[in-house]
Formats: structure tokens, C-alpha cells, sequence
């Protein structure tokens, strides 16, 4: 089962500035026969080691909840063990899918069952337990309806059905089969019937997936909500990203929630958007969509949410999200406020504080009751990371479910909905209880009969019932079928806006509707509610019939400043770009850029038109030059010119940019737009303008004391004058200039800034640059030299000379990390591996199985000294700082540290210590040697087919052309390198882990060290 993954930790930590090494510790390892008595036992996400574990009335005491509420069991062992999902059903029953297989990777048959519970005396506890279905492996998700048992048996997803009415499943079939198993945290799961009538699931981030759908299309996919109909049995992707998430939340409205892992925890998700991922490259020019959210709750690990609507509890408990979080060992509340066409969400108190590690809440439903029901799996290990190295130790023994009721909540048993008439079922449909109106929904959409669908047409389109009522009685027509022209005509036309939305979007799911119906449809684009403009964007290339494009163009125009709806409309829009280019300039062209509403899509509209052979110049620069929005004209014009530093347009190309780039500038009326002047003054050097030339010399030769203080983004223009100055690469002339900013002190520039210079010169093809940077190298700023390292390792001549200071010893061969040198060995240049092999041995090509002798050394050698965390916050920023954020600080490129990989001590060490002893493939290093013999190694941001994007120490993005690849290899170790003990001295090891060992900022005096955490200094 897949319980919330945190990723392991991929600190990617450079060279160190100083050569002192922990060379007492390397040799105690070399030496150790016998390995130490192991350090207390606290699993990952945990601050503690675990309390004994409890029996169920046990744990329901230490449990604290809101005045007025008692929590109850329901199930427990032997009668119930390792849960993993559930569902009811229209009797009220509780099906749940129980795993002893977990962790097994390997697919097939297994021991793992579907259980159907049931309370038959109405006490509340369960009191049958039927095996429906048996011989399962780490059955991952549940559903009930169309006449079986839907079940995510990973390859698989299977429909059992019981036809003699014993209770037992006689026949299975396989919906779909292609799901991986790569990581049994991130199984597909959280199989839960949408408003729609499809059934709706999820899959996790480092689990690849690759299904072939009835529909003729072949989906591969990591993290993402997929959909099956039950009918058709078609598969579709819904949406992609986040991370591993665990469950489904639908609101009165239909939007969809999910809480996500590691990353932010709340998100709003909509078909065809792509959201931040946990790890892992995007595809091609996404806009990733971000979270709801702005806060955080105890732990960065959840599972399962649900959205509560029931009259059981007061009314300031309905309304919610409930989300289980793992290593809070609790139940988190968050409120939904409307924010355009998405939603903003706020932290509420907590619902439930089990006060027990071993607590892991899986699933949370509403019961027949009105009641929320808790599954709880019920261990000491709650990560991948225990599991993985000790499965031998997971509690296969346990498992509850919960039921938290307010006061005599009345209790309901003995009852079967599916025995209910059509009319009792209509009505239902305005029960203030979701879990009756979801059964009653799913029923009559099954019946679907001509009567019915009268009866909910006339309901829909009145305004006698609630709304829920014609919300539910809605989606009830969706999901049986095609909606009739009539009704679908009007209620696009007529309803409240809520109503339109669900119109277009069940016109998008038909793809095909009648004339009518489509004509206003597509009037709908200018709709005053976003919600409607929303699911037009979405249903923009899913309708046959019409032109997508001048649909995406008017939604854009009526909804530029939306929230959402821009980012929407940028995924459907840029797949037509390159063979309708012609046509957007037209409407730019009679409109404006800013009308349209096109200012903030103009920089991602550039980058796909330059990707493409087919990306006309002329069309190119007029859309830039028409640009409105400084900011906008910014971004567009560094694309440009980082694409003009890669040479990675075709000479011809190239060649006719700059001549449109030039003539649209030259006859602009722009010298007197001061906000704009220097980003074309910038291109203009790029296009071999000479004036703008002479001006870029001047800002990129003015540091930073004597420059005008009236230009508050100085360094930011002189950084840019400087990459167009190497760009122009005039020999002897740039040396001097890079060679005196290098010198230059904190008077005269930033340390950023500085640092952007070296990035700048890893795209400067000269052999003067290697002797520049290691002249430089002693009086470079501590965070600047990790830097300097990785930019000589990119290329031959470069790494010759650095390695050469190493063996003259001028440089200290500890500040190449192993990752580094696993690069150099990769080179081209055999002379480049033989040094290396000559200098530092035989590098390890995968994870060195005695770390954990380091680790255990490290452990100790750091207890016996005193931390200081502010002394550790300066070493966090000169070598830490490259690729990790914590408070805010710091370069994303592995994970943020400020929530994740932290929960204690040992867990720490281990992270930093052994960081490939369990890592995920979105934080393996991808190395990347082009035909001009740079090689680059860092983490995969972008991959399609005509180009990757790396993202690499420091934080820079780096584009390599598909055909200037000689070879791509991702390595089967973090990122991150194992010797960071070889890169500090003992005191500095310890300042930093007292630095990285406190919850907050050391200058916070609310800061906690972490459990196990060693000695720090108190100031």
C-alpha cells in the first residue's frame, strides 16, 4: 500500500570550501569489523520512537475531538488488518480492501482480499465479515456499482462480480491492465464515481504507468487523476501532477481536491491542467498550476481527504475538507473560499488528535449515518523508506475503523436503497446526507429509463427543488448518456451559472452535439461566471464541429487576470500554435496583445514558436515588439536571447530572426518607452546592432557602487548586458571584463550576482575561461566556489585545467564531490578519465553499501561536540544553499527542506549520509554529453521530443537541443553525493546539523531541536 512518500531527501550538496575532511572518521570505518548497537528505532515522519502499540479502546481514549463528539469502533482486529481502502454501498455495507502483501513490488497473485463488513443489529459495530474476493496483491482502490466490484490491483484495474448471490466474486474482469509497481506507495488508488458517471482515480509520481485505451490512444503517465467509463470501459488521463496523492474530495459544485505529499498539500483540479509535480521532468512548454494554499499542518504526509456535507454535526463542521494526515497522526481541516474560477483554502482546527504514532488514517467516507468513518491501517512504520528496509517489520496484525459521532447521532442499519422506486430515489436527491444523495445519483443514473429522465429534466430546469437536489439530479443525466438536445440547449442557456458549467463541461464530454446545442456552448465563452469560462477552455478542443482556436482566443480576452483560467487555456492553446501561428497574429494584429489578453501567455507563445521549424520570424518578432506589459517584454526577450546563447536554431533561422527582430525594432516608436528600451536595446546586440553593443560594454563594465541608484534592477540589466556581450564571443575583448567582475567585492556586486556570471560563462566556448576561474577561485565567496567547480567540470579543456590544479595541488582535490566525478568519468576524453582514476581511485558507479558505517561514525563524532546553528546557517549557504531551500532560502532544485526530510535525527544523517540508500527516479542524476563536449548532470525539468531542460546545481535551467545529445544516461544514484564527510571539517558537520536540526530559523526564539538532534549551543 501506498502510504504518503516522503521523498528521500536529495540534498545536493556541492564541493566544500574548505579541504579538511573527516579523515578520522574514513579511517575508523576502513577498520570496522563489527557494526555498532543501532540508535533508537524512530521511523520516518515520526519525532519520536514509537509508543507501544495500543488495542482499539486503548487508542480511542488517548483520541481528543471536538466537545460533543465521541469516536466508536466499528471494526478491528482480527476481524479487520492492514485496511487499505473503502467504500459503502446502497445497504449501508463497508467494503474495504485489506493487504498483507505490502510492500511487494513484484506483480501476480497474492494474499491480500476484499472484505465486506456489515452491522446487522444496528450497535454500530460490524458484526459480518464476508470475503468477497481473495488472492489479490495490495488491492489499492474500491468501488461499488453497474452490478460488480471495481477494485486497483495494480497491473490492473478488475470488475468482480458475484452472480449467484453468495456473497463470494465468481468472475473478474480486466477494465485495464498497464499500471505499474515501481513504488507500492503510489499504486493507482482512491477509486471514487465522479459526478459525471465515470469512475475517477489516482496514480502516484514515481510510479510509471503506461495503459492502452479503448479509445485508441496509449497513455503513459506518473502522477495523475485518470478516469474509466463504466460502459464504454474507455481509460483517459484527467489531469496531471502533484505528487502521490490518496484520495478524492468532491464538493456540491462537482470540483474536484486532492491533499498531495512532500509538496503543498491542498489542490484544486481540473481536466487538462498540469500541476507542480513532486519530482520529475514536465512535458514540453507546461505552465505548471500550483496549490490552494498558503499554510501548512503538522506533517508534509497525508491520505485520503473528503469533502463533509451531512446534518450528523453542527454546521460549523460541514462544508470541510478532512484530510488524514499520516505523521500527524491526525485528522486536518481546511475551509474553501471562491478565488475566480478555483478556490483559496484556510487552515480550521483540528477534527481529531489521535495522540498514537502507530495511528495512520487512510480513508475518511460519510457513512449512511451522516457520521465520518476513519480506516485506519494502524502501525509504527508509516514511509516507503521503513518498509523498503524492514518489511519484516510491519504489523500485519492490525487495523480499525472508526466512526467519530456527534451526541445519540442516530445509528441506521436494516435498509436498502437499490430496493428504492424511482420517485424515492428523486427524492433523496435534496437529502441534506451526501452519502444518500451520491447512492441515490449512481442508482437512478444505472436505471436510466425515459421516465426518469423526464422527471429529472423537469426538476433541473424548475426551480422548485434545492439546488443540490437539481445538482445531483444533473449529473445523474450526464452520467447515463448523451443529454437531449432540448434540455441541453436550455440548460446552458438558462440555468444559474453553476448549471451552464456543467452543460459545457457534459458537451465536452460528448465531444459531438447538435448545432444548436454547440451555438450556445460557444457563446458561453464570454460568460460573466468564471466556472463556466473555465469549462469552456476545457471543452475548447474536446467538441467536434468547431475551431478551437478562436474559442481559447475570446476565453483568453474575457479572462486574463483569472486565477486559473490562463493557465487553462495555455495548455489546450499551445499544441495549435505551430500550424496556426498565421491566424493568432491576425487577431493580435486587429485586436492588440493586450486586448487579447495575451500579454502574459507572449513569453510561453515565443519559446513554442521558437521550438518549432515551422515558428515564422516575422510573426515572432511582431508579437514581441506589440508586447504592452514590461514584465511580459522582459521574459520574452531573455527567451530569445537564451535561445540565440544555445545555438540551437538552425543558421538560416537564426539568421532571419535577427533580421525580423531588427526591422520590427528599428521602425518601433519605443526610445521613449523607458520600461521596454533596454530589454530591445538587449536584443538588438544579439541581432549584431553595434550602438547597442557599445551601451551593453558600458552597464556590464559599471559595478554596482557607482551605478545609478535611480535603475532598481541594476545587476539584472548588467547580468543580461553581459551574457549578449559573451554571446557576441569577440576574442581578448571579454576575458578582462569577466576576469574583473570576478574581483570584484561586495561593494561592487552581489554575491547573485556573481554567481549568474559563472552561469553565464558555462556557455562561453573558450579554453581562456578555465585559467580565469581558478586564478579567481581562492578569493571567490564560499557560496560561489561549489559554483565555480561545477562550471569546469561542463567542458574538456576546462576539466583538463581543473584537474590539472588538483595534481599540482593548487586546488584541494576534496572539492569535487563523487557526483562530479562520476560526470568526468563519463567524458569523451579518455585523458579526462584516466585523471581522474590517477588522482582519486576507481569511482563507484552506484550506491557504496558501507555509508552506513559512515553514517553510524558521523552519529557519533557529532554527539561529542556542541553545535552552533547560526555558525550552521553559514555553512548551509555555502554548500547546502545550491540546491535546497529551508526558510525560504536557497536554490530548488531537490526538495524543499524546510518541511521534508527533517522529522529527526538519524533520519537526517541518513539523508545526508547515504542519500541513495532510497531514493525516487524523479531525483536521479540525468548526465547529458552534447556534440560540442560539454557534459551536464543534473535533475530532468523538461523532456520531449525535440529538447530536454536540466536543472542544475544552483538552480539554473539549461536547455539542450534533442539533436546536440550525444548521449543521456541517468545514473541509478541520487543527485545528491555520498562523501559530504569528506568536504567539512568535524565542527562544521556539527554547526550544520544543529542549523538543520531545529524546526524554525535559530534566530526564532520559538525554535525546537528535532528528537535525537545532538548538543546544541544556545544563544
Amino acid at each position: 500500500m501506498r502510504l504518503p512518500r516522503l521523498a528521500a531527501i536529495v540534498l545536493v550538496i556541492g564541493p566544500a570550501v574548505l579541504g579538511g575532511g573527516l579523515d578520522q572518521i574514513h579511517s575508523r570505518v576502513a577498520r570496522a569489523q563489527v557494526r555498532s548497537e543501532p540508535p533508537e528505532l524512530i521511523p520516518h515522519g515520526q519525532d519520536r520512537a514509537p509508543n507501544a502499540p495500543r488495542s482499539p479502546a486503548e487508542a480511542i481514549r488517548a483520541m481528543t475531538v471536538p466537545p460533543g463528539f465521541a469516536v466508536e469502533l466499528v471494526a478491528a482486529e482480527p476481524d479487520l488488518v492492514n485496511p487499505v481502502a473503502m467504500t459503502f454501498d446502497e445497504r449501508g455495507r463497508i467494503w474495504i480492501t485489506e493487504s498483507l502483501e505490502y510492500p511487494r513490488r513484484q506483480p501476480g497473485p497474492g494474499r491480500d482480499r476484499v472484505k465486506v463488513l456489515e452491522d446487522t443489529d444496528g450497535d454500530g459495530r460490524a458484526d459480518t465479515f464476508t470475503v468477497f474476493a481473495d488472492g489479490l496483491n495490495i488491492p489499492s482502490g474500491i468501488a461499488v456499482g453497474y452490478g460488480g466490484v471495481w477494485v486497483a490491483n495494480a497491473p490492473e484495474i478488475l470488475f468482480l462480480q458475484d452472480r449467484d448471490g453468495d456473497g463470494r466474486a465468481e468472475t473478474r474482469e480486466v477494465v485495464v491492465t498497464g499500471f505499474g509497481r515501481a513504488d507500492t506507495h503510489e499504486l493507482p488508488n482512491s477509486l471514487t464515481w465522479g459526478p459525471d458517471g465515470w469512475l475517477y482515480g489516482w496514480n502516484g509520481v514515481f510510479n510509471p504507468s503506461k495503459v492502452a485505451s479503448r479509445n485508441g490512444r496509449t497513455y503513459e503517465f506518473t502522477c495523475a487523476i485518470f478516469r474509466i467509463h463504466p460502459r464504454t470501459r474507455v481509460f483517459e488521463v484527467w489531469c496531471e501532477g502533484t505528487s502521490n496523492p490518496w484520495g478524492i474530495a468532491i464538493d456540491p459544485q462537482g470540483s474536484f481536491f486532492a491533499s498531495a505529499c512532500v509538496i503543498d498539500h491542498l489542490w484544486h483540479l481540473v481536466e487538462t491542467g498540469y500541476y507542480l509535480r513532486q519530482g520529475g521532468p514536465y512535458p514540453p512548454f507546461t505552465w505548471p498550476i500550483g496549490s490552494i494554499v498558503d499554510h501548512s499542518h503538522q506533517k508534509a504526509a497525508y491520505c485520503g481527504i473528503h469533502y463533509f456535507d451531512s446534518p450528523a454535526y453542527p454546521r460549523e463542521y460541514r462544508g470541510r475538507l478532512y484530510m488524514g494526515n499520516i505523521h500527524g497522526n491526525c485528522i486536518n481541516v481546511d475551509t474553501l473560499v471562491r478565488n475566480g474560477s478555483t478556490y483559496r483554502a484556510e487552515p480550521a482546527a483540528d477534527f481529531l488528535q489521535a495522540n498514537d504514532s502507530w495511528f495512520m488514517p487512510v480513508a475518511q467516507k460519510t457513512g449512511p449515518d451522516g457520521c465520518l468513518y476513519i480506516l485506519d491501517w494502524y502501525d509504527q512504520y508509516h514511509c516507503y523508506q521503513d518498509a523498503n528496509r524492514d518489511p519484516a517489520g510491519i504489523d500485519r496484525l492490525k487495523g480499525r475503523l472508526y466512526r467519530v459521532r456527534y451526541h445519540d447521532t442516530p445509528r441506521r442499519f436494516g435498509f436498502d436503497l437499490a430496493r428504492s422506486s424511482d420517485d424515492e430515489l428523486i427524492r433523496l436527491l435534496a437529502g441534506p446526507n451526501v452519502y444518500d444523495r451520491d447512492l441515490a445519483q449512481r442508482l437512478l443514473t444505472e436505471r436510466s429509463s425515459p421516465t426518469i429522465r423526464r422527471k429529472l429534466q423537469t426538476m433541473v430546469l424548475g426551480e422548485k427543488a434545492p439546488d443540490t437536489a437539481r445538482m445531483h439530479g444533473l449529473w445523474a443525466l450526464i452520467g447515463a448518456g448523451p443529454l437531449d438536445p432540448g434540455f441541453h440547449a436550455n440548460l446552458v442557456s438558462r440555468t444559474g451559472p453553476a448549471f451552464r458549467a456543467w452543460g459545457v463541461r457534459a458537451a465536452g464530454n460528448m465531444g459531438r452535439v447538435e448545432p444548436a446545442v454547440l451555438e450556445k456552448v460557444l457563446v458561453r465563452a464570454g460568460d460573466p461566471s468564471p466556472d463556466v469560462r473555465l469549462q469552456v477552455a476545457i471543452a475548447a478542443r474536446k467538441l467536434q464541429d468547431i475551431d478551437p482556436l478562436p474559442v481559447l482566443i475570446a476565453l483568453q480576452a474575457n479572462s486574463s487576470h483569472d486565477a486559473l483560467i490562463p493557465q487553462i487555456v495555455w495548455q489546450n492553446l499551445h499544441p495549435l500554435l505551430e500550424d496556426r501561428q498565421a491566424e493568432l497574429a491576425r487577431w493580435i494584429g486587429r485586436v492588440g496583445l493586450g486586448n487579447l489578453g495575451f500579454n502574459r501567455l507572449l513569453p510561453r507563445m515565443i519559446d513554442r514558436l521558437l521550438a518549432t521549424p515551422k515558428g515564422d520570424p516575422q510573426i515572432i518578432a511582431g508579437a514581441l515588439v506589440s508586447c504592452d506589459d514590461a514584465e511580459s517584454c522582459r521574459q520574452a526577450v531573455d527567451l530569445v536571447a537564451a535561445r540565440f546563447r544555445e545555438r540551437s536554431l538552425p543558421p538560416g533561422r537564426e539568421d532571419a530572426l535577427k533580421r525580423a527582430f531588427s526591422k520590427e525594432l528599428s521602425g518601433a516608436n519605443w526610445r521613449t518607452q523607458d520600461r521596454r528600451a533596454f530589454d530591445y536595446r538587449v536584443l538588438l546586440t544579439y541581432c549584431g546592432d553595434h550602438s547597442s553593443l557599445k551601451e551593453m560594454w558600458t552597464i556590464a563594465r559599471t559595478p554596482r557602487k557607482t551605478a545609478d541608484s535611480a535603475v532598481p534592477d541594476f545587476e539584472q540589466r548588467r547580468g543580461r548586458a553581459l551574457e549578449a556581450i559573451l554571446y557576441r564571443r569577440m576574442p581578448g575583448a571579454v576575458g578582462p571584463l569577466v576576469k574583473g567582475i570576478l574581483a570584484e567585492d561586495d561593494s561592487s556586486s552581489s554575491v547573485a550576482f556573481r554567481g549568474k556570471v559563472l552561469d553565464a560563462m558555462a556557455e562561453w566556448d573558450d579554453p581562456e575561461l578555465a585559467p580565469m576561474v581558478l586564478q579567481a577561485y581562492a578569493r571567490l565567496p564560499a557560496q560561489l566556489k561549489p559554483k565555480a567547480i561545477e562550471l569546469l567540470t561542463e567542458r574538456p579543456a576546462w576539466a583538463r585545467a581543473l584537474l590539472d590544479a588538483v595534481a599540482d595541488q593548487r586546488i584541494p582535490a576534496t572539492v569535487l564531490n563523487v557526483t562530479q566525478l562520476r560526470t568526468l568519468q563519463q567524458s569523451k576524453d579518455p585523458t579526462i578519465a584516466g585523471r581522474v582514476k590517477s588522482i582519486w581511485g576507481t569511482i563507484r558507479q552506484q550506491r557504496n553499501p558501507r555509508r552506513e558505517l559512515v553514517v553510524d561514525q558521523v552519529r557519533r563524532s557529532i554527539r561529542r561536540m556542541t553545535g552552533d546553528p547560526i555558525a550552521g546557517q553559514a555553512v548551509f549557504k555555502k554548500l547546502c544553499a545550491q540546491c535546497h531551500k529551508i526558510h525560504g532560502q536557497g536554490q530548488e532544485v531537490g526538495p524543499d527542506l524546510t518541511s521534508n526530510g527533517r522529522n529527526d535525527f538519524n533520519q537526517l544523517l541518513s539523508n545526508v549520509f547515504d542519500p541513495s540508500l532510497v531514493i525516487g527516479p524523479g531525483y536521479q542524476a540525468t548526465t547529458v554529453a552534447t556534440t560540442d563536449g560539454r557534459i551536464l548532470t543534473g535533475l530532468l525539468a523538461e523532456q520531449g521530443r525535440d529538447r530536454v531542460v536540466l536543472k542544475l546545481q544552483g538552480g539554473k535551467l539549461e536547455t539542450v537541443p534533442r539533436d546536440q545529445i550525444e548521449q543521456m544516461k541517468t545514473a541509478e544514484v541520487s543527485l545528491m553525493p555520498e562523501d559530504v564527510e569528506k568536504q567539512l571539517a568535524p565542527q562544521e558537520i556539527a554547526d550544520l546539523f544543529a542549523f538543520l536540526c531545529l524546526d524554525k530559523p535559530p534566530t526564532d526564539p520559538a525554535a525546537r531541536p528535532l528528537p535525537g538532534a545532538g548538543p546544541i549551543r544556545k544563544r
